[in-house]
């Protein structure tokens, strides 16, 4: 066979090769991605499950409270949770929707949810009946417990199957991961044959060696791996350009010079220098690889992660003509490894803290409902079981809303409302936040705010929001009897607010990752300090949407720590001359009120409220029905749920807007949707105000004590 053909045959079979290799790494990227995405999935639905679960204990909590004191207020983390019933199953339904067989056991859930709900509205509404005996006997069914504990296994079984296929797909991943490898080899193999067979050809064929030199040059640039060949004493004879660029070695530099001086190579832990796989073929004549974590050092000293293998290169008599040594570039394989190390790890930290926080209130909540339901409990300790309650129910409320708030971030939805505002007002809001931990701390705060004004162009909720964090961080973060100090001034065009606390400092390496989402300063094993570790990583996105900066510094561990907030002051503007205020009208002894929920039991409590203040109220539970109470008593507020069979609370708004006397009405949205495009839709349709579920009964009497009587009687 002659030179040409064997030339031939052998690019078309490395040809083949180079194809198969693409496809097996492409297909390794496909994989990976996907083991991406299942962990995400899996992350999601472990955290939906688990919320579902929190929410149907809260109910029972409710349950259990108002059928021992018949006391309304029992039923607040009742009504709250059943609010979000819906809304956690469809969230579930989502995240299971191309998934027949989850769909199966989300299915089982759904009806067990529905169960347990009717079990707990029918001795609700049993004992408002006065059939206390009744509602007992319901609850010794145990048909509730039982569908509780069946609501359990379901979630653990879902929660097991979500983490079965992501073990799947990580065994997918690193399977595809070694067939990848496989092809690095067969591209080694195949280099070391393409060399081989051309050094043999060179060696047969004397007169054509310049034309043969010039095939094996091409063939080197178009193969996608670094390539260095040796003679049998390991001195340079050949590079490819990729090989050129990763040693930073020319090939005239190279060329004569041993293999040790251009291709230096030490273990990227020890930093101890690694043998050549040169000397390593040459001693024992057969292929090696490298071990793992091998670091190539360039010319110029810059460390690059390497993959690779050597070959004897042999002649027709056995004996080793020299080495081929074929490497390439690791460093996206194995940040991509680590990546995914490290996305696991903190999936299951973040998930081991959120069940964390979650669960810690219940126990408050629970041991509270225990005093209040003892028939020994005093009416102090009962309202002091009452207060606990609300306290917890409300840090979980918190933590929920700063869950929202991270998604929100993480899609690109997070919205600010700006408007002006002055920055002293902003603080003392923030201030006001922070000041229960701060009492409980016993904590010294000192304030040094600019006596000049500090005009903002913010959204002073959002802002107060950031101040409040870095002030409960740093409270949180500094023991007992600390000393915080905040300071707020004007530095060019923007303001400058620092606070600074003498609490447990920081190191370099926390204050590089101090702004990342769910990190904290030390492991929750190590302080036992709240939090999801979001707080500070929101307030970052939240002060950049303002155009402006934070910065955390500290002189070290020990020695407390500073924040400081940059935010653009905002521009001066002519004032108006304010206009003079009218009078303040009197209020009427009562307002005319109609509530519209398809959930009664929410409608009834609020109307109870509110008719406890003296107002007239008239419930109803459909939309239609809501229409038509609003055009009979043309009242002068109506608190409309927005999701009402026969007509939605949006219509309703339109039509009693499109009335000549719709327009002296307060129409309220009550609702558990709080996204900025839901408020901006319930505007749209003509309501005055947006609440969102459960409302907050303070929110309710404030705006009935505000308002007067407008329509005619």
């Amino acid at each position: 066979m002659g030179s040409r053909s064997i030339v031939s045959i052998t690019l078309f079979f490395s040809s083949l090769v180079l194809l198969l290799a693409g496809a097996i790494t492409y297909r390794a990227n496909l994989v990976l991605d996907a083991a991406t995405e299942t962990l995400r999935h899996t992350h999601d639905t472990e955290l939906a499950l688990e919320h579902t679960l929190s929410v149907l204990r809260d109910a029972e909590t409710g349950q259990r409270g108002y059928l021992l004191t018949r006391r309304a207020e029992y039923l607040a983390p009742y009504e709250a949770a059943l609010a979000q019933i819906d809304t956690q199953l469809g969230e579930l339904d989502a995240l299971f929707a191309d998934d027949p067989a989850a769909r199966q056991a989300l299915d089982e859930l759904t009806a067990l949810v529905r169960v347990k709900t009717d079990e707990l509205e029918r001795t609700i509404e049993l004992e408002r009946n006065g059939a206390t005996a009744d509602a007992l006997a319901v609850v010794l069914t145990d048909a509730g417990r039982f569908a509780m504990d069946e609501i359990r296994a379901v979630t653990e079984r879902m929660q097991r199957d979500e983490d079965r296929k992501l073990q799947a797909q990580l065994e997918a991943e690193t399977n595809a991961r070694a067939a990848a490898v496989r092809s690095i080899a067969a591209l080694t193999v195949l280099a070391i044959g393409i060399l081989i067979v051309f050094v043999l050809v060179v060696r047969r064929d004397t007169a054509r060696r310049r034309a043969s030199e010039q095939r094996l040059a091409t063939t080197l640039r178009s193969i996608g791996d670094a390539v260095i060949a040796t003679d049998e004493n390991g001195v340079v004879n050949l590079s490819n350009p990729l090989a050129e660029t990763l040693i930073g070695w020319k090939a005239g530099e190279a060329l004569g010079k041993p293999v040790d001086e251009v291709f230096r190579i030490i273990n990227e832990e020890s930093r101890a220098p690694a043998e050549s796989p040169v000397s390593k073929v040459l001693r024992e004549g057969r292929t090696v690889g490298l071990a793992n974590h091998t670091l190539l050092i360039r010319r110029d000293g810059v460390e690059t992660p390497i993959e690779d293998s050597a070959a004897p290169i042999i002649d027709d008599r056995g004996g080793i003509l020299g080495v081929v040594v074929v490497f390439r570039d690791a460093t996206g394989a194995r940040a991509a490894e680590q990546a995914l190390r490290d996305a696991d790890h903190r999936k299951n930290e973040f998930l081991a803290v959120l069940a964390h926080e979650l669960r810690n209130p219940l126990a408050p909540i629970r041991q509270a409902s225990h005093i209040a339901r003892s028939a020994a409990a005093t009416p102090a300790q009962i309202g002091w079981s009452t207060g606990v309650i609300e306290r917890q129910v409300g840090h979980m409320a918190r933590l929920l809303d700063d869950l929202l708030d991270v998604s929100r971030i993480t899609r690109g939805t997070l919205e600010v409302r700006k408007s002006r505002v002055e920055l002293a007002s902003v603080i003392e809001a923030a201030i006001e936040m922070a000041r229960p931990l701060f009492d409980e701390r016993n904590h010294t705060l000192s304030l040094d705010v600019s006596s000049q004004p500090l005009p903002l162009d913010a959204d002073p909720l959002r802002i107060a929001q950031v101040f409040a964090n870095l002030l409960t961080n740093a409270a949180k973060y500094t023991s007992s009897g600390g000393k915080i100090r905040l300071s707020a001034a004007s530095a060019g065009d923007y303001a400058e607010v620092r606070i600074v606390d003498n609490g447990v400092g920081m190191s370099g390496e926390s204050l590089a990752n101090i702004f990342q989402m769910f990190v904290q300063i030390a492991s929750p094993l190590d302080r036992n300090e709240s939090g999801l570790g979001i707080g500070l990583a929101l307030s970052k996105a939240l002060v950049e949407l303002h155009a402006g900066t934070i910065e955390a510094s500290s002189p070290g561990p020990g020695q407390g720590s500073e924040f400081l907030v940059r935010l653009p002051l905002a521009r001066e503007r002519r004032v108006e001359a304010p206009k003079a205020a009218a009078p303040a009208p009197q209020r009427a002894a009562s307002l005319r009120i109609v509530v519209a929920d398809d959930n009664r039991d929410a409608a009834a409590t609020l109307a109870a409220l509110l008719e406890l203040s003296g107002h007239e109220v008239a419930v109803v539970n459909d939309g239609a029905a809501a229409l038509e109470a609003i055009e009979e008593s043309r009242p002068d507020i109506a608190l409309l749920d927005i999701g009402m069979p026969t007509l939605n609370g949006y219509d309703i708004a339109k039509r009693v807007r499109a009335t000549e006397w719709g327009g002296a009405i307060t129409l309220v949205a009550v609702t558990g949707w709080g996204q900025d495009a839901d408020r901006d839709q319930a505007f749209a349709a003509g309501f005055d105000h947006h609440w969102v579920k459960p409302v907050d009964s303070t929110l309710a009497l404030e705006l009935c004590n505000t308002a007067t009587p407008r329509s005619p009687r």
